[in-house]
């Protein structure tokens, strides 16, 4: 048996034919099964929440400002309703499914994805780039299985041609996840092309072969004929960050009057985080002090004018 261990999640940077492409190779087992494990999800919810989160972790990675943030919002016609993930620069990345439990026929031996995400519907990407607005980009659901998807989305909504393989494999944990994205950058040559569509059949399995040589002997394995440089290499996890400091300051946010009717109404309030399942209670009293650091704040606003 593997030692856990010694094979954490890791990202890996690449640059690829002295520069006429990138890729980006994950391996996300831990944080899949994190994932399944909190929200009790079935084999096939399991799958298309891990390659969603996976696929987000990558889109985090491409991002520039540590305050910067992605949002994946996979909204499918088939019972897993809707997926949502949001990732970051630092490796984390968080989601959730609408239905975890929702399961459907495997297709032959292979989970289908595609028919619990659905095939109609969208799939949308919203960076939080700290600009006045967010960029927001919206693609058709190609199959629901997610790759696809998400090869469309960087070919249609950010014009860069990419080739993308995403697995999950699922026993009664999480056996094996990970990804590899290859994009040609802007001039990349006739040359470099054929060779990256001439290898795309070596890279479906992804899974399988992280599960068998890990991060780094993946690497090896799938891209030496393709020249790869490690720009390098960053730890990625599941990993939420709510706080109660957190969901004080947003029960603030909805002011006096809101809080004094959830006393009024409830003697307390109780705030849920769909991402780690965690639930934060507040009494009547506590959101009295709220109140009055409302107040406070409020009156050290108008002093000062």
């Amino acid at each position: 048996m593997q030692n856990d261990m010694l094979y954490p999640d890791r990202l890996m940077r690449l640059s690829l034919m002295g520069g006429e492409a990138r890729a980006f190779l994950i391996e996300s087992t831990h944080l899949t099964e994190r994932a399944r494990s909190l929200h009790s999800t079935s084999k096939t919810a399991t799958a298309a929440l891990g390659r969603t989160l996976t696929l987000t972790s990558i889109l985090g990675a491409m991002l520039k400002g540590e305050d910067e943030s992605v949002t994946v919002r996979l909204d499918g016609d088939g019972p897993a309703g809707v997926i949502l993930c949001v990732g970051k620069p630092d490796g984390s990345v968080k989601g959730f499914v609408s239905h975890p439990g929702a399961e459907v026929a495997r297709r032959g031996e292979k989970l289908d994805v595609g028919a619990l995400v659905g095939h109609n519907g969208t799939l949308t990407v919203i960076k939080d780039l700290r600009l006045k607005e967010p960029y927001i980009g919206q693609v058709p659901l190609v199959s629901g299985e997610i790759g696809e998807d998400f090869a469309m989305y960087f070919t249609s909504s950010e014009q860069t041609p990419s080739l993308v393989s995403v697995g999950v494999l699922v026993a009664d944990r999480v056996v094996s996840s990970g990804a590899l994205v290859i994009q040609l950058m802007p001039g990349a040559s006739e040359a470099a092309i054929q060779s990256i569509e001439n290898s795309a059949g070596m890279f479906m399995d992804i899974s399988k072969t992280l599960l068998e040589y890990h991060l780094e002997g993946t690497c090896e394995q799938l891209l030496t004929h393709l020249e790869p440089e490690i720009l390098d290499t960053v730890p990625v996890a599941y990993r939420c960050g709510c706080t109660r400091q957190k969901v004080e300051t947003m029960l603030m946010s909805l002011g006096e009057n809101e809080l004094n009717d959830m006393i009024k109404t409830q003697n307390g309030a109780e705030v849920d985080c769909h991402f780690c399942n965690t639930r934060q209670r507040f009494t009547a009293e506590e959101l009295k002090n709220l109140i009055a650091r409302i107040k406070e704040k409020q009156n050290t606003i108008s002093d000062a004018k």
